[in-house]
């Protein structure tokens, strides 16, 4: 464990005690590990919870013990959650049959964890602050007596969305899962079917009995906390707000957040690709590289990866297993193309100047980085709340061109045959790359929330006040 330093906010106060609970999934525990460094950097002392085998993935720096940050890796119960050992994260789960199994051992840390921070050395909690998707962590906050804020990893549009939803019970009756239903009480006309919503592609033994725990303990929190920033959706934060009746602190783009630390140390092999794929983007010609990244859960078909590479691509190009090799795909698109099939700098990547279009499953960490980027998306969602936040991209910001995508796909799940063809790819690209007045108007949109997103983060800006309120919120 990182032993930290003391730390005060102002004067002779004590310095608040934040305890991060993320979700272990990468997706989830990076913002959060920013969010560390954010209130870090601030005077506030923050206690990381995670596990002995995602300890080393979090990308820690090394200037990162220089903060106020202790990391706590509890011991992960995979057996006594009848888990195969090494189940410490959402992406080495074997299938979703397991993933209620994963849930019941991340609520197994809850003693543990209390008792660490009844017994430990450091200050008593001043909070906690959990993924949205540990509702455990309720009763850890209500055992210390401090309050609980939740960490929600999306958009307000898409969580206020999915509050209604369930709010509502807006699929009770309905027998079509591809039956399309209004959601009440939203700011602007939102239609989703059940195939399309987190209830639809989160299926299993007791995962909507989950569903509707987190949703209870959301609703107990006393506040949320949400990586995105105030000026790109300001009619659902407030919507959001008024609803709940409690506060909402918009403190992103956390990834942009100006902290004391340096870039993340890599490994050997992702230091390698970081270096390949920059090299190859500074042999490019502004704005002509296409992105195309599905994240770290999807599970994509040898056929539909084969339409793909059409898509961005047309040509012969052979069976998907040659594209790999020195003979297939690399050999034959030579320097216009690059397949990299391990860890890559994505932010650095969005931010080069040969990019021009990302061509995305529309997670919420993909769409902020784009959106920072200042970068138009071909938005292909596959499941969660991918398909609302696609509505945010498409509809209100109105930066993104759709792929096509009917239906979704089932986490952990590999899609079965094509959902999208080469024709529904190549279209979305050539429309996001278009230099007609269309295509100009969106990258000119998209630049420009590029530029707000900064400014929501430097000195003065909406998400660097939230910080200052959340901790003296905290504090006081």
């Amino acid at each position: 464990m990182s032993p930290g330093r003391a730390a005060t906010v102002s004067g002779a106060d004590p310095a608040p005690h934040f305890v991060l609970v993320p979700m272990m999934a990468a997706g989830h525990a990076g913002p959060m590990l920013d969010m560390a460094r954010a209130l870090s950097v601030r005077g506030a002392l923050v206690t990381f919870v995670t596990t002995p085998l995602n300890l080393p993935r979090l990308g820690r720096a090394a200037s990162d013990d220089a903060l106020p940050i202790r990391f706590l890796p509890l011991r992960f119960p995979c057996a006594e959650a009848g888990l195969p050992e090494g189940c410490e994260s959402l992406d080495a789960l074997p299938g979703l049959g397991l993933l209620g199994n994963f849930n019941d051992a991340c609520a197994m840390l809850r003693g543990p964890l209390v008792a660490h921070l009844r017994e430990g050395d450091t200050p008593p909690a001043s909070c906690v602050v959990a993924d949205a998707c540990h509702p455990w962590t309720g009763g850890v906050a209500r055992e210390l007596g401090v309050p609980r804020l939740s960490f929600d990893g999306f958009c307000a549009f898409s969580s206020f969305c999915m509050r209604q939803m369930n709010l509502h019970r807006i699929f009770d009756g309905v027998d079509d899962d591809s039956r399309a239903v209004r959601v009440p009480g939203f700011p602007i006309d939102v239609e989703i079917s059940r195939a399309r919503s987190p209830a639809g592609n989160f299926t299993g033994p007791g995962m909507k009995e989950f569903g509707e725990e987190i949703m209870a303990e959301s609703a107990r929190a006393d506040g949320l906390v949400v990586n995105s920033f105030a000026e790109l959706e300001p009619v659902f934060v407030d919507a959001y707000e008024a609803a709940i009746g409690k506060k909402i602190w918009t403190v992103g783009p956390l990834f942009l957040t100006p902290t004391t630390t340096m870039p993340s140390t890599a490994t050997t092999t992702e230091d390698a690709n970081a270096v390949r794929c920059l090299s190859w983007l500074e042999s490019k010609k502004p704005r002509s590289v296409v992105f195309v990244s599905f994240g770290s859960l999807v599970r994509s078909s040898l056929p539909q990866l084969v339409e793909i590479g059409h898509g961005v691509e047309p040509g012969d190009l052979g069976e998907f297993e040659d594209w790999l090799s020195d003979d297939g795909f690399e050999s034959r698109v030579g320097d216009r193309g690059l397949v990299v099939t391990g860890w890559v700098p994505q932010k650095a990547i969005l931010s080069h100047p040969a990019t021009g279009v990302f061509v995305t499953h529309c997670g919420w960490n993909s769409v902020l980085e784009c959106v920072a980027a200042g970068l138009p998306m071909a938005t292909w969602p596959h499941f969660a709340e991918q398909f609302m936040n696609e509505k945010l991209v498409v509809d209100v910001l109105r930066v993104g061109v759709p792929v096509g995508v009917k239906d979704a796909a089932q986490w952990g799940v590999e899609t079965e045959g094509v959902v999208a063809t080469r024709q529904d790819v190549e279209r979305a690209v050539a429309e996001v790359m278009d230099s007609g007045e269309e295509g100009s108007v969106r990258r000119a949109r998209a630049a420009e929330l590029g530029t707000k997103a900064r400014e929501a983060v430097a000195h003065g800006g909406s998400s660097y006040r939230n910080l200052e309120l959340l901790i003296q919120h905290v504090k006081h």
